[in-house]
């Protein structure tokens, strides 16, 4: 029985092994890539790498794709628009023609057909380039050396530039409209802060307008506040009690008001403490105001002090300079002193230079003079030239005596004075 048994088992067919291939990619992102495939019918999906990793493609189900019934899906990346392809190992086709190869079927969007492809020898559609093998067969030169043609390898090269050119272009595109919404967003707050400071200015213009004298209303360099700027000491006070009542109403507390002679003097002076050869300030046109200067400065210097000069002036938009040297004041000073014929000493200081006048002048050529060193002062200020007057005053003067052609008659009989020669 054992015998028999034994004997039917030898004689049973052994089960053939289950042929196994090699699917070489000459194409794409893979090329040169080698896929040990089993003998199976397989659906290659061949897509732009980026479509592989679209996230609506995840969501689709193994059961929701119909490929998945019948054959065993590659996803195989490609550069360029391609079609699928079905391919059909798991039997060779056989017709009355040919003998050997595999079918398989191209699948495209526009046309569709079925083809043959044979062990060991290239599959061309298009762009579309592989081989297959049995996998204990080597490859032949031809495989084993294939090269892209040239024109092929350029179009493939001129495909990823324009992936690359419409990447870059969708991300411009995005980050330029991001940039247009902040500009427009920044147009839009800019343009209301505008509206608003432009009111302000045209309710202190209908407040301001019954003024006794000149006032300005100008906005800041740093275009948050607004000036008024008052060249008389009575406009000021006046002003003051206007703003004063309009900020009780508003309670809006971006208005200043600037008595500009005090400004001036503390703006000097402070200038000066900076070491700064500050000599005046011209304010006839407040927003751009001329500094003069009693020597020329460098032009980093001169940069340093504008930055320095605009925030002692804060209205101010722009500072102009103009060098007037100590030795060009003292040639003024002199010349305008020498025009009215006026005797005087120059008395050096450690600024610049004294004139001191000391001299009995009439009353026409005191207020003449008067009239001078006013207006030097008010160009050149005193820190470099100052004037001194010491006139010479009669003792006699308003002390209850007569003039005479005699000389000095005191009122009380009991005395009388006559000048004495050397006095005459």
């Amino acid at each position: 029985m054992n015998s028999d048994m034994n004997k039917i088992t030898d004689e049973m067919p052994a089960p053939e092994a289950q042929k196994k291939f090699t699917l070489k990619v000459l194409f794409g992102p893979m090329f040169g890539c080698e896929l040990h495939l089993p003998a199976d019918d397989y659906f290659l999906i061949i897509n732009p790498g980026l479509a592989l990793q679209d996230t609506s493609a995840a969501s689709i189900s193994a059961g929701d794709h119909a490929v998945t019934y019948t054959q065993n899906t590659l996803y195989l990346p490609c550069d360029m628009p391609s079609p699928n392809i079905i391919l059909r190992l798991s039997a060779p086709f056989e017709d009355e023609e040919s003998t050997g190869g595999y079918r398989l079927e191209v699948q495209g969007v526009d046309k569709s057909y079925p083809a043959l492809l044979n062990e060991n020898e290239i599959f061309l559609h298009e762009h579309i380039r592989f081989a297959i093998k049995c996998s204990e067969d080597e490859w032949p030169e031809d495989i084993k050396n294939f090269n892209l043609p040239p024109l092929f390898d350029a179009e493939f090269i001129k495909q990823e530039k324009l992936e690359e050119f419409n990447t870059k272009k969708s991300h411009t595109l995005i980050i330029g409209s991001i940039a247009l919404l902040l500009l427009l967003l920044a147009a839009a707050v800019i343009w209301y802060k505008k509206l608003d400071n432009d009111q302000q200015v045209l309710t202190l213009n209908e407040v301001l307008a019954g003024a006794p004298m000149p006032l300005e209303i100008v906005r800041g360099h740093d275009n948050n506040l607004i000036y008024v700027l008052a060249t008389k000491y009575q406009a000021m006070e006046w002003a003051q009690e206007a703003i004063f009542k309009l900020q009780e109403k508003n309670s809006n507390n971006s208005v200043i008001l600037v008595w500009l002679s005090q400004q001036k003097n503390e703006a000097i002076s402070q200038l000066a403490k900076a070491g700064y050869p500050v000599l005046q300030i011209d304010y006839s046109k407040p927003q751009y105001p001329t500094i003069a200067l009693y020597r020329g400065l460098t032009p980093q210097e001169e940069e340093q002090f504008k930055s320095v000069a605009l925030q002692k002036i804060p209205f101010a938009l722009d500072i102009k300079t103009l060098v007037k040297t100590k030795a060009q004041l003292l040639q003024e000073a002199r010349q305008g002193l020498d025009r009215l014929h006026i005797y005087y000493r120059q008395i050096n200081t450690s600024n610049g230079y004294a004139l001191v006048v000391r001299d009995a002048l009439s009353d026409t050529t005191l207020r003449a003079l008067q009239y001078f060193i006013k207006e030097f002062n008010h160009q050149w200020g005193t820190r470099v030239i100052n004037f001194s007057i010491n006139l010479d005053e009669n003792w006699l003067q308003d002390k209850s005596y007569l003039d005479s052609s005699n000389g000095y008659l005191f009122l009380n009989p009991r005395h009388w004075y006559f000048p004495l020669k050397k006095e005459i």
